[in-house]
């Protein structure tokens, strides 16, 4: 069962259980998930007679932004799994080291999904209905949070992987998208200037 067959409780009993996965990885991605419909939300919102064509072309990015978090959701707690049966099992190193790039590489997607929820955001911010911009504030902020969480787990993954250039490649990656969501916000809230 994927976690959009579940009801929302059933979500976080999950997440409360003694199971590892879900775990911090699929609740950012359903999180990035969330700030998206909330954008979303205001695009539908926003009147036909004021809706311009990129205020369109975002919603539709949206909702596919949407849909990628979530499948990462469940491609997160499948590698989750996959980290602990390969640390049960007596496997070799090379298959250790190939479950947990698997497990850092996902949450890297998860930041830079969540940064291009943010991207928009700012673009639902400035065409969409003026009286939901707190609600494309509001899914700019969680998605920026999204994308901090995403890079603390890729920040705590990468002490236990041996490929050097793998690790720098994904660090360089959660900070940009870090850079870039924070100034996203920054350009929401007017505080870039």
């Amino acid at each position: 069962m994927t976690f959009t067959e579940q009801t929302i409780d059933e979500f976080l009993s999950g997440v409360a259980s003694s199971q590892v996965a879900p775990s911090a990885g699929a609740t950012a991605a359903l999180t990035g998930a969330l700030a998206a419909s909330l954008c979303e939300m205001v695009c539908i919102h926003t009147s036909e007679a004021k809706r311009s064509e990129r205020l369109a072309d975002t919603e539709a990015e949206l909702r596919e932004q949407r849909g990628q978090l979530l499948a990462l959701a469940d491609e997160d707690a499948a590698a989750i799994n996959e980290v602990q049966a390969v640390f049960e099992t007596d496997t070799d190193e090379d298959q250790e080291q190939a479950a947990l790039r698997t497990a850092t590489e996902i949450p890297v997607r998860i930041a830079e999904r969540a940064r291009d929820v943010v991207a928009c955001a700012t673009v639902v911010a400035a065409d969409g209905n003026p009286n939901a911009r707190a609600d494309a504030l509001v899914g700019a902020t969680i998605a920026r949070a999204v994308v901090a969480s995403a890079a603390a787990i890729v920040r705590a993954n990468v002490g236990l992987l041996e490929d050097d250039a793998f690790v720098t490649d994904v660090q360089r990656r959660v900070e940009s998208a870090e850079a870039d969501a924070n100034a996203a916000v920054a350009r929401i809230t007017g505080q870039d200037e």
